[in-house]
């Protein structure tokens, strides 16, 4: 995947953001460079913790934070930045995870996750929950081909 240099804040050029859940439902969103792109993870159980992973290519999923639907608050990782994302509690199990500023570095893919641990008598496991949100640029009839920078999840 060829990244382009950083547009500059005046730069038109968007992207198209599509997520699927564990339900199967997708969807698409459309935004411009510098501005806020967000996708829903609709849970399929109840949870205390939601985790969002980032992985750019080549690498291993590394978390982000994670989220305490009990307290509605966020707890980064070192090093991340408190005021690139964002989490707004939705109906019922949904939760709408906003990534900020939208800039090259962004790219990548996003997992949000949900770790239950269940305690059965002598039986323990860890249900895994993964949210896949992928994104691809778009610019009319040739998506990522044109000279202007472009902004890309993928």
């Amino acid at each position: 995947m060829l990244l382009p240099a950083a547009p500059s804040l005046t730069d038109p050029s968007t992207f198209t953001q599509v997520s699927s859940n564990a339900k199967g439902a997708q969807i698409s969103v459309t935004s411009k460079t510098w501005e806020t792109a967000s996708f829903t993870c609709d849970l399929t159980q109840d949870a205390i913790y939601i985790h969002l992973y980032k992985q750019q290519e080549g690498m291993a999923p590394r978390r982000l934070f994670y989220y305490n639907v009990y307290y509605s608050k966020i707890e980064f990782e070192s090093g991340i930045s408190k005021a690139k994302y964002t989490v707004y509690k939705g109906t019922g199990r949904s939760y709408r995870f906003a990534i900020l500023n939208l800039e090259d570095s962004d790219s990548g893919m996003y997992y949000c996750a949900v770790w239950n641990r269940h305690v059965s008598s002598n039986f323990l496991y860890t249900a895994l929950e993964i949210l896949l949100v992928a994104a691809k640029c778009s610019s009319g009839n040739n998506p990522c081909l044109t000279s202007s920078p472009k902004f890309s999840l993928l």
